[in-house]
């Protein structure tokens, strides 16, 4: 049923399974913002009785790579535990990465980080940036509330006061708070001392088994690619990826690198994984899937094929992954792989495999006609011929 309420439209609702139950999925489009979010409802949302309620930004690196060097995808999951519980309740899925500054500001925070040692954290990478600590705006959940048919006042999972005070600025009834503090890692620490430092009702402090990164970090200013010069690179640090291969196994440190395009305002990931020297690479072109950043009772279509990649490139040594995120809802209407998308992927390709030949990791149903083995072929890549993805 579509809905408008202010500037949110509902354009789509359809259950979604979840490892703690099954919810259904609001699909919402942000007419001021021109972006989508997402709301996962449990049980009867039209009664008068408080409803716990988890207020979430988006995260690429977490929810959808399997990074845990922070604790929202954690977070998300413990809502979708408590709301399961309780039999009732709503989680409103934002788009709003790096604390409402976008994927760019987040990515190079943490370069900042790590470039600094650890000396420098979130809050103080945002300051260096000339960013205030927190740009997020809640606006669409009051809206949302609406479009759902939600007078409850929300009991939210939040260890954030400053997000209570913006809900109620907003005019949201409240019905207080409940904590989501979860034990933090050596991947972490660092990360949720800064935000208990900063308020957070967190108890975690700066401690000696921090994890650090495998080799230092520079910091770089923005930059045109020399092989696309409409791609701009953002920045680049290490993100420790679950080895989801082996689940007893430590993370595995991959380098991330954040590009954008100059026209089309669309960003792509590049995530390398293993040494410089194994030849020939693994490449995979991943897409992703806003429905799939919540942990399912199984693993869906992308989501599978990322934690194949993830093995694949474990038992290869090396590969590289150029991935398409799914900021915008793209993979709500699919749609048919764009030339401009095969060239700048093809220049990404040519820029991080460091002259080595290439072996394709493509799934079955990938194996169609479009034109990004031809604009690999044509940015000079040595191609290997394609390997199939194992099955998840």
């Amino acid at each position: 049923m579509t809905t408008l309420a202010g500037a949110v439209l509902r354009v789509d609702s359809r259950p979604l399974s979840t490892r703690h139950g099954d919810v259904t999925a609001h699909v919402c489009r942000d007419l001021a913002r021109r972006t989508y979010f997402l709301a996962f409802a449990c049980g009867d949302l039209s009664t008068p009785e408080p409803l716990l309620a988890r207020v979430h930004s988006s995260c690429l690196t977490s929810e959808t790579l399997g990074g845990c060097d922070c604790d929202c995808a954690e977070q998300l999951d413990a809502a979708l535990a408590a709301i399961a519980a309780a039999g009732r309740g709503v989680v409103f899925y934002l788009d709003q990465e790096g604390r409402g500054a976008g994927f760019g500001a987040k990515v190079r925070d943490r370069m900042l980080v790590q470039a600094s040692g650890g000396r420098l954290g979130t809050f103080d990478a945002y300051a260096r940036m000339g960013l205030p600590g927190d740009l997020r705006a809640y606006d669409a959940v009051a809206a949302a509330r609406r479009a759902l048919d939600i007078a409850a006042p929300l009991r939210v999972l939040t260890n954030n006061p400053e997000k209570l005070a913006a809900l109620a600025a907003l005019g949201v009834p409240l019905a207080g708070a409940a904590p989501l503090a979860l034990p933090p890692s050596p991947f972490n620490r660092h990360y949720l001392a800064a935000k208990a430092a900063a308020g957070h009702r967190l108890a975690v402090a700066r401690a000696d088994e921090e994890a650090a990164p495998p080799a230092p970090i520079e910091v770089v200013a923005p930059y045109a690619l020399p092989e696309a010069p409409t791609l701009i690179g953002l920045g680049s640090y290490w993100l420790p990826v679950r080895r989801w291969a082996e689940p007893a196994a430590p993370p595995a440190w991959c380098r991330l690198h954040a590009y954008v395009e100059a026209a089309r305002g669309r960003e792509r990931v590049v995530l390398i994984y293993g040494d410089a020297e194994t030849k020939p690479v693994l490449l995979r072109v991943q897409r992703e899937s806003l429905l799939e950043r919540v942990r399912g009772s199984a693993p869906g279509l992308e989501q599978a094929r990322w934690l194949a990649t993830l093995r694949a490139f474990a038992a290869h040594g090396a590969g590289v992954a150029i991935v398409e995120p799914d900021e915008r809802g793209d993979s709500l209407v699919p749609t048919a792989p764009r030339a401009e998308d095969a060239a700048a992927n093809a220049a990404l390709a040519r820029r991080h495999l460091g002259g080595r030949a290439a072996v394709p990791l493509v799934a079955d149903a990938e194996r169609r006609a479009d034109a990004w083995p031809a604009a690999l072929a044509a940015s000079g890549v040595a191609l290997d011929p394609p390997r199939a993805l194992a099955a998840a």
